[in-house]
This record gives C-alpha cells, sequence and structure tokens, in this order.
C-alpha cells in the first residue's frame, strides 16, 4: 500500500505539468491576455522602445530602479504622471515630458501599470504580432 500514494503523488505532478504547459500559451487562462487594446499596445511599445526595463527590470517589478508596477498601484494618477514626465534626475531617473512616444500616450502607460497591479494584466501580456 505505499506504493500507491507516491504513484498518486506522482500522477498529481504530471497533471499539474500538463496543465501549466497547456496554458503557457498567452491566453487569458494564465492572466498574460494580448494586449489588444490600441492605446495599451502602444503604451507597451513606447515602454520597450525606451527600454525601462534596464532600470526597472524585466517586468517592471524593481531592479537598480523601484517597481512602477507598485507604484502605480499606491499612488496616484497625478503622481504616476509627474514622476514619469519629469522624473528624478538626482536618482538617475529621466523626464519623459519632451519625449512624444511617451508623453503621447502616458495616459495608457498609466493604464498599462495600473492593470498591472490590479492582475488584469499579466507580465508576458504582449500586442498581437504583427505590426510592431
Amino acid at each position: 500500500m505505499t506504493g500507491l500514494p507516491r504513484v498518486v503523488v506522482a500522477a498529481s505532478i504530471v497533471v499539474l505539468v500538463g496543465v501549466n504547459e497547456a496554458r503557457a500559451d498567452g491566453g487569458a487562462e494564465t492572466g498574460n491576455p494580448a494586449l489588444t487594446d490600441a492605446g495599451m499596445a502602444r503604451a507597451w511599445r513606447a515602454l520597450r522602445a525606451m527600454d525601462c526595463s534596464r532600470c526597472h527590470g524585466k517586468d517592471y517589478n524593481g531592479l537598480a530602479a523601484p517597481s512602477i508596477v507598485e507604484y502605480a498601484r499606491t499612488q496616484s494618477r497625478e503622481m504616476f504622471l509627474r514622476a514619469v514626465l519629469e522624473g528624478n534626475p538626482p536618482r538617475g531617473m529621466p523626464g519623459y515630458r519632451d519625449n512624444p512616444s511617451i508623453a503621447g500616450c502616458i495616459d495608457d502607460i498609466y493604464r498599462y501599470f495600473l492593470g498591472r497591479a490590479y492582475g488584469t494584466i499579466g507580465p508576458e501580456s504582449r500586442p498581437r504580432s504583427g505590426r510592431r
């Protein structure tokens, strides 16, 4: 009888691994749906073009610089916009007020990070392939 629990545990692990692999396609089940909103897709592309992840980490959860995701969760919209547009040059954060690719979609950038903060957008969510 001692072999039965091991078989059950092994079978459970196989099932769980299979479920996770089946969900690794970026579908809604993973919390990483494709970004189909045009503004959100534009914001995602702008963040990638500016390489914000270089300082804020691959998923923007912090690295050399603080988490943008957490900042969106804990600060007001006005504080978020000020931080991005004005920056904090003494701490190495440039301001993006004069950068049209960021300033032009700042509201969508804020919506993107709010979605990340509240789990409606996953860290692996990307715009659909096609236009880049």
